[in-house]
């Protein structure tokens, strides 16, 4: 996977890459001689994609685990333990020395954190009393690149930590993954952003900037004209929605993290796979990569899932007539022979059509799951909401019987969400949170509890009638409905503002198929429109939108960046 498809990014995100490699593999030779490896299961797939089993195998490492609590027998003498810097897993380390210690065996340990070593795990370890026993060190892995358009941190938990836990750092570690890439292409003159914790990131950069001062690093020739920060907490429509793009799919059937997913044993079977063996026991879950040599993916995986039949079928032609020109090479001259081996080195028809049988297989599987009527409905009521179709009460008691026919959890809560966003709140939360926990069980309650406390779940409220209200005038009762109302309407305006002035919500199959709207059949991401808005500003500018942006939470930022000037060519 590592290095796949980044010879055509817009930088050379290979060197990105390259540098993660090299540092990763100063922190493997720390610990000298064979050892073994003892990973954070959230670091595999984020270190699949820069660095092979054989360049740590090249590096002395012998044999993989992945940290738990239970021990991990090993022969060797030497463990390195890498993982993120988070208190369950110095817990977690702990219990793996303290096993070695009561078996008397004497063994070396190196604890590398990612993406840097802190006082509070330290703290931790002391406390566990395996301090003495490790030697510790830090591996600092923050901009990763996934695809020649794409880099990510792979930091999962990251909205979670900033708005739920109140840790941002995150935030920090984002930052001085920016300050890597500009040191590498060069100062960003321009950013643009919306969102409380979009601003923060940007105030962190300029400061690290400040902070560095003369010692900033030479600059280069900037590849890269813009920077666009928009925090999550400005779309939170689109999570909660269901994507119908062929990957999109693929990630909620399957789960697609990495550019990996878990298959089911019968689709590698009977669609072949390329490489992968068929399974014995057909139940198994083999992992597959969809990577940038996966022809077919690549046209695929943006497509809408009506389309994919139409493009599958496409493939399918052209490789049976790069089999068909074979039977016809008789007669042919020289360079047509040669112009036909060619292609067939460029294709390898085997792969391709392992590959063509494997994505049939998927597609045929994920179609089966659409079609269902639950899938369906579920479509049809999260349209209806983004639409206006379907009121906050309607849209409840649809999820109430979803919620009885125990449907995914999940999707539930989701959906839960959506309503809460789009139609201010829901009336009948006391009632819906009791029928969660009564289905799904008294964890449902800890969950529904923290989305409260986000704010992605909330009671609406009702502008109901003042008879009947004891010591009420008519005066204040008329004070009281108007606030109501006042109330009412600025909490509605929100979403309703947000679909009319952003245009999220498109009409007509004709206008979405031309639009990313097609990727939720009708729906535009918001933070797509954002996107689009500050590469594309009105004539007054990006800060000329702070009217029509003011329904989105935080604050709307533009600032630019100059060099220092030590750092300014020409500077005498």
């Amino acid at each position: 996977m590592s290095g796949g498809g980044l010879q055509n990014a817009a930088v050379n995100l290979i060197s990105m890459r390259d540098r993660a490699r090299r540092d990763l593999t100063e922190c493997i030779d720390k610990m000298r001689g064979p050892k073994a490896l003892v990973l954070d299961p959230t670091l595999s797939g984020p270190l699949g994609l820069i660095a092979e089993k054989t360049l740590l195998k090249e590096h002395g490492v012998e044999k993989t685990y992945h940290l738990r609590h239970e021990p991990i027998e090993t022969e060797q003498r030497r463990i390195l333990f890498l993982v993120r810097d988070k208190i369950p897993n110095m817990k977690a380390i702990a219990s793996q020395v303290k096993h070695q210690k009561r078996n008397r065996q004497k063994l070396e340990y190196l604890v590398i954190m990612v993406p840097r070593r802190t006082i509070v795990c330290e703290r931790v370890l002391e406390e566990e009393g395996a301090y003495a026993d490790v030697q510790l060190g830090e591996y600092d892995l923050d901009l990763i690149p996934c695809e020649e358009d794409v880099v990510s941190m792979e930091i999962p938990d990251a909205y979670r930590e900033c708005h739920l836990d109140g840790d941002k750092s995150s935030l920090f570690y984002a930052a001085k993954g920016l300050m890597r890439m500009q040191a590498l292409f060069g100062l960003i003159p321009l950013i643009k952003g919306k969102g409380s914790n979009a601003k923060a990131l940007a105030d962190m950069l300029l400061r690290m900037r400040r902070e560095l001062g003369e010692q900033e690093e030479e600059a280069v020739e900037a590849e890269i004209d813009e920077l666009i920060l928009i925090d999550r907490e400005t779309d939170m429509v689109t999570p909660m929605l269901t994507q119908l793009t062929y990957e999109g799919l693929i990630d909620d059937t399957f789960a697609l993290n990495n550019g990996i997913v878990e298959l089911p044993g019968h689709l590698i079977s009977s669609g072949g796979g390329g490489a992968q063996a068929t399974p014995a026991d057909k139940k198994a879950k083999i992992k597959v990569l969809f990577g940038a040599s996966d022809v077919l993916f690549t046209q695929l995986r943006d497509a809408n899932f009506e389309q994919v039949g139409s493009i599958v079928k496409k493939r399918a032609t052209f490789l049976k007539s790069v089999q068909d020109e074979k039977d016809e090479l008789q007669g042919k001259s020289v360079n047509e022979i040669k112009e036909y081996v060619r292609k067939l080195k460029e294709i390898n028809i085997q792969q391709e059509k392992n590959l063509l049988s494997l994505h049939t297989s998927i597609a045929l599987e994920i179609k089966g799951i659409v079609t269902d009527y639950s899938f369906s409905r579920r479509l049809d009521l999260e349209q209806g909401i983004l639409q206006g179709r379907i009121g906050g009460d309607k849209a409840v008691e649809h999820i109430q019987d979803l919620v009885y026919q125990k449907e995914p959890f999940l999707k539930m809560i989701r959906l839960l969400c959506l309503c809460s966003y789009c139609c201010n709140g829901i009336r009948k939360l006391k009632d819906v949170k009791q029928d969660l926990v009564q289905v799904y069980g008294f964890e449902a309650m800890l969950v529904l509890n923290n989305l409260e406390k986000l704010g992605l779940l909330k009671k609406g409220e009702s502008v109901g009638g003042i008879a009947g209200v004891p010591g009420l005038s008519v005066t204040a009762a008329g004070i009281t409905v108007a606030a109501n109302l006042t109330n009412k309407i600025a909490a509605t305006s929100g979403w309703e503002a947000v679909k009319k002035r952003l245009h999220v919500v498109v009409e007509g199959a004709e206008e979405a198929a031309n639009d990313v709207a097609y990727v939720y059949s009708g729906y535009a991401p918001i933070s797509i429109r954002l996107v689009e808005r500050a590469l594309f500003p009105p004539v007054g500018g990006w800060m000329s939108l702070e009217e029509t942006l003011k329904p989105l939470p935080g604050p709307l930022f533009e600032l630019h960046q100059e060099p220092t000037p030590a750092h300014t060519p020409g500077f005498d």
